[in-house]
């Protein structure tokens, strides 16, 4: 009955344990970009976004697209990670100039 139970347990804690693994991303820069890298306002970096950092100071919020989504970002910027489908573009408001950082 013992080794039954100790079966089961090390099962759980096996389980559990991968889970449980971490991984700090989005603290290091790896890649920085301007408006002035920008083909027909589509910046493109080495490799896809996981985290970002994307920083203006127009008055107004402005949309970027990351990873087929539509981020509003404040003036002032703005770092997370970032969902969607991993891409290594980004698409900026038109004459706005901004500061997009791919994180690692």
């Amino acid at each position: 009955m013992w080794e039954k139970v100790q079966i089961i347990m090390n099962q759980v804690f096996d389980a559990v344990s991968g889970a449980l693994k971490v991984q700090l991303t989005g603290s290091t820069v790896e890649e920085v970009l301007t408006q002035d890298d920008a083909v027909s306002n589509v910046l493109t970096f080495t490799a896809p976004i996981f985290s970002i950092e994307i920083w203006h100071e127009e008055e107004d919020p402005q949309e970027f697209g990351v990873n087929g989504l539509t981020l509003v970002v404040a003036p002032g910027g703005w770092r997370s990670p970032v969902g969607g489908t991993p891409s290594d573009e980004v698409t900026i408001p038109a004459g706005v100039n901004c500061i997009i950082s791919r994180l690692v």
